[in-house]
């Protein structure tokens, strides 16, 4: 996605300071959670988000996909959760410095799409939620590989966060993994990804998490 694509873009095209673009490479903090409270805006990439427990294990948030804030968003209800955000993949940002975004909410256009764009996602979180107390982790796994699955292939560029969003370990993973290779649905590549042999049979694994997620019940 470009900026002049992006929902904020109307908001900001009048200062060549808020449309500065910042590159941030797979892995690369783009805040972290004793940081400043700086806004920043997720053009194009993907983020993830994570807090760390007292005995240093890394839990996982949120994932936050292009035209979405990202930052210390918590602080606008009076709480923090005191998070970390890295670019999951290569992405591109750009910063709205703590004074000019408190402005900027004054306005009321400005903070409904704030509100809008975060009420958004906190629904999506609760919604991954439910996923994973009403469904099998085997009907999780198969809406997972079919919902980020282009040609037919799944990208794994990260099976932490992978096992991390399905709340699995990898010894599960590979277990799933090693099942759905036996039926024949898939396959494992050498290189790690995974290849759809057989769409159908995978998608009516998924077919009930693909209702409830996209409202289909």
């Amino acid at each position: 996605m470009k900026l002049e694509d992006t929902t904020i873009y109307p908001f900001i095209r009048s200062d060549p300071t808020l449309c500065e673009l910042h590159t941030f490479a797979r892995g690369k903090y783009i805040i972290r959670a004793g940081d400043a409270a700086d806004t920043w805006y997720l053009v194009n990439g993907k983020v993830q988000v994570e807090t760390t427990t007292q005995n240093g294990k890394k839990l996982m948030v949120d994932t936050i996909c292009e035209d979405n804030y990202v930052g210390h968003l918590s602080n606008f209800w009076g709480q923090n959760f005191y998070c970390d955000s890295y670019a999951l993949v290569s992405s591109v940002l750009i910063r709205i410095p703590k004074e000019r975004f408190l402005k900027m909410m004054e306005t009321l256009e400005f903070s409904r799409h704030f509100y809008m764009k975060t009420n958004a996602r906190l629904y999506d979180m609760y919604k991954k939620e439910l996923v994973r107390g009403l469904f099998s982790q085997r009907q999780q796994f198969a809406f997972y590989v079919i919902k980020y699955s282009q040609n037919n292939i799944c990208r794994i560029h990260n099976l932490s966060s992978i096992c991390e969003f399905l709340k699995i370990s990898r010894r599960h993973f590979y277990n799933l993994l090693d099942r759905f290779s036996e039926d024949g649905i898939i396959k494992r590549l050498d290189d790690g990804d995974i290849e759809i042999l057989d769409l159908d049979a995978l998608y009516k694994v998924a077919e009930p998490v693909v209702n409830f997620c996209y409202n289909k019940m």
